[in-house]
C-alpha cells in the first residue's frame, strides 16, 4: 500500500518535496507579491519545447507536468527542498525566460 503523504497548510511547514502541491504553492505565493504571481503565471502558462519537431522542424512544445512546476518552485523559493542533480539546463533558462518576461511586462 501506497505511503499516504499529509499536505501542510503552510508552505513553512513542508519537509519533503511531495507534501507540496498546487494549492499550497498558489497560497504561499499569493503572500508574496506581484513579481512572484507573475513568475508563476508564466510557469503555469509558459510551454516548453519537447525532443520532437513538427513538419517544418520547429520543435514541438507542452506544457510543464505538476512535478517540473514543483520543481521550479522549489529551486526558486525552498532550494532546500528541491530535487538534488536535476536541474537541467533548459529548465534553468526557461526560469530565467520567465523572470525577463514578467520583467518586461511589468515595465509596460
Amino acid at each position: 500500500m501506497a505511503e499516504e503523504i499529509k499536505t501542510p497548510e503552510r508552505m513553512e511547514d513542508v519537509t519533503d518535496i511531495k507534501e507540496i502541491t498546487l494549492p499550497l504553492i498558489f497560497e504561499y505565493i499569493k503572500r508574496q507579491g506581484e513579481e512572484d504571481e507573475d513568475w508563476l503565471i508564466d510557469i503555469l502558462e509558459g510551454k516548453i519545447p519537447t525532443d520532437k519537431t513538427d513538419k517544418d522542424g520547429n520543435p514541438i512544445m507542452r506544457k510543464r507536468t505538476f512535478i517540473e512546476q514543483r520543481n521550479a518552485f522549489t529551486r526558486k523559493y525552498f532550494p532546500d527542498l528541491a530535487p538534488k542533480g536535476t536541474t537541467k539546463k533548459s529548465s534553468v533558462t526557461e526560469d530565467i525566460l520567465a523572470e525577463l518576461k514578467a520583467r518586461k511586462r511589468r515595465r509596460s
